[in-house]
């Protein structure tokens, strides 16, 4: 049977039933005391009753012994003093006898019979005794007839017969009345003790009924904040009306709520492309999101129970160290700069938010990767220094020229010629700057539509090599390529300013007296180039980034052998826009880049 009682109703209930046992025993007793004060006042009543009866049986035995014979009779007189007082006594006994039995009409019927009774035997005594006075001494025939109707009135004895009964009857009953008393009192004790055993037994059953469902239906709301904490599936809702039952659908929909928002907030952290992890009072990470994977190149459970130290470069060791303490210490901490270490080595810039909490005795960190933000500060210098160089060194060689022919206004034609040069190629180099820039922009915004055409693959190489023959000249570099005899579906114009850029690349960085060298080869489909020189190669941790914009390759400065960095990223857009690609390799001698695009295209 399902309970639908209110917490409230089943503590009233388990009151209630005891309180309605120990009214009931009230009743019991009260009855019970009731009876025992009536049976008390009717044995005071009895015991009254039968009192008066023998006060006025004495009265009647008293008139009754001073006029019993017939001297007495004859000479004693019922007017005297003492007559009229024992007369007086009776009557008013009589009367008393009577108000006290006023409440049973046959007590009260048997005392009037034997009143009128006494009456009338009084009357025959005075009667008698006028006869005997007026009959003489002498007369013995009238002193019997008077004997004979004295002993007649005592044989009927209606004065003493009935009367005497109720007496005894009304004594039986008051001597009966400390029996009653007894019983009335064992009844009680009887009553109380069976009762109290009662209602000990009904409150602890009833008190077990509902303590048991009480108790395990607490349980069950008590197991569901463990099962909560420990994220198991909660017990099935309890059924009922009750407080409790109301309080463990409250708890599962704070549960459900709980787990929305724990789902909501892990999709959050998961999501999350920074590194969001909890690091205890010792430095141990105990928790990190997926965006682990991702920054330092291990899986989130690869971190958990490694130190931050571990993670830490060197260089940044003194600072996580001090940040730790002011997070413990200080409520509003500034993020901090630190260098990561991936599972590769590899150096990550990252700047740190945390907060420390108290109560779990950890911290939590947000941990966003600046390496992209320090590369591109890092390259805005370098463009800036680029920039400047390639603009301040053409400008400056402008000034220098306009200054002259300010100067001297008669120059020679050598002088003429030689500062003309010198402007034209500085306008040249300004020239090629803006232009690179704006192809890069072109390419980027996919708006530079190639012009296909069917070319020469000697005539390409035979053309660059001309192209580049004053510069080879310039640094006593010897240029060369192999003959093919192969036609090739391209944008001769932007295939020729890739193998003239990687050519110019080589010659800058080769020594002097040797060789630059133009090759290709057949591959899958694709037709491979590749400009090889005999110059320090290409630094390892530079092959990846040698093609991004503004970027300069080799370990050389701008400064040294000029460029504007965007060569070999207008290199590699265009072999892309022709849906090949272009990659660069270290030989034991050189660097080699190579080109392929699709000998179909």
């Amino acid at each position: 049977m399902k309970m639908r009682l209110s917490l409230h109703s089943k503590v009233l209930l388990l009151v209630a039933i005891p309180l309605l046992i120990q009214i009931g025993l009230l009743s019991a007793i009260a009855n019970l005391e009731s009876q025992a004060e009536r049976a008390l006042e009717a044995s005071a009543l009895s015991q009254r009753i039968s009192d008066k009866i023998n006060k006025v049986t004495e009265d009647i035995f008293a008139i009754y012994t001073r006029y019993k014979t017939y001297e007495a009779l004859e000479t004693v007189p019922f007017d005297d003093q003492l007559g009229v007082k024992l007369f007086s006594q009776l009557r008013d006994d009589y009367a008393q006898l009577k108000s006290v039995a006023a409440a049973n009409e046959e007590i009260v019927q048997a005392v009037v019979r034997s009143e009128t009774a006494t009456n009338e035997s009084f009357a025959i005594f005075q009667s008698l005794k006028v006869a005997l006075q007026n009959s003489g001494p002498n007369n013995t025939r009238e002193r019997i007839s008077i004997a004979r109707k004295i002993r007649k009135r005592q044989r009927d004895d209606l004065i003493f017969k009935r009367l005497i009964e109720i007496g005894k009857e009304q004594k039986i009953l008051a001597a009966a009345a400390p029996e009653q008393q007894i019983l009335f009192r064992e009844q009680t004790q009887r009553i109380l003790v069976i009762t109290g055993i009662l209602d000990l037994a009904l409150g602890v059953v009833v008190a077990l009924i509902l303590t048991r469902g009480l108790a395990s239906r607490l349980e069950l709301v008590i197991g569901n904040t463990y099962r909560l904490a420990s994220n198991l599936p909660l017990n099935p809702v309890i059924k009922g009306g009750d407080e409790i039952a109301h309080l463990d659908r409250v708890f599962h929909q704070m549960a459900r709520d709980l787990t929305t928002a724990r789902q909501k907030e892990q999709l959050v952290i998961e999501s999350a492309r920074d590194l969001i992890c909890t690091v205890d009072a010792n430095g141990r990470l105990t928790s990190a999101n997926p965006a682990a994977e991702k920054l330092l190149l291990m899986p989130p459970e690869a971190l958990i129970g490694r130190h931050m130290v571990d993670i830490i470069s060197e260089n940044s060791k003194a600072s996580l160290l001090m940040f730790q303490e002011e997070i413990k210490t200080k409520s509003d901490v500034p993020a901090c700069e630190l260098e990561l270490k991936t599972s590769l080595n590899q150096i990550v810039n990252v700047i740190c938010s945390a907060r420390w909490s108290p109560q779990e005795e950890s911290s939590f960190w947000v941990v966003h990767d600046i390496t992209e933000r320090k590369r591109a500060e890092l390259l805005r210098q370098e463009i800036l220094a680029m920039v400047s160089h390639d603009l301040r060194t053409p400008l400056s060689t402008l000034k220098f020229v306009i200054d002259q022919f300010a100067k001297e206004q008669a120059l020679s034609f050598e002088k003429k010629t030689k500062y003309t040069l010198m402007a034209t190629r500085s306008v040249e180099r300004m020239f090629n700057l803006v232009n690179d820039l704006l192809d890069i922009e072109k390419i980027k915004s996919k708006k530079m539509v190639l012009e296909r055409q069917s070319v020469s693959l000697d005539q390409c190489f035979q053309t660059c090599i001309e192209v580049c023959a004053g510069m080879a000249h310039e640094n006593d570099i010897m240029l060369s390529f192999d003959t093919t005899g192969k036609n090739i579906l391209v944008d001769e114009k932007l295939i020729g300013r890739v193998l003239v850029n990687l050519v110019s690349n080589a010659i800058k960085f080769a020594p002097k007296h040797s060789t630059v060298r133009i090759t290709s080869k057949s591959s899958n489909s694709s037709l491979e180039v590749s400009v090889e020189d005999d110059g320090p190669g290409v630094p390892a941790d530079q092959v990846e980034m040698i093609f991004q914009r503004f970027h300069q390759g080799r370990g050389q400065s701008t400064s040294s052998h000029g460029g504007s960095g965007l060569g070999l990223t207008i290199c590699q857009a265009i072999v892309q826009l022709h849906g090949g690609r272009i990659w660069v390799e270290t030989t034991g001698t050189g660097g080699k880049f190579t080109f392929s695009i699709p000998e179909n295209s």
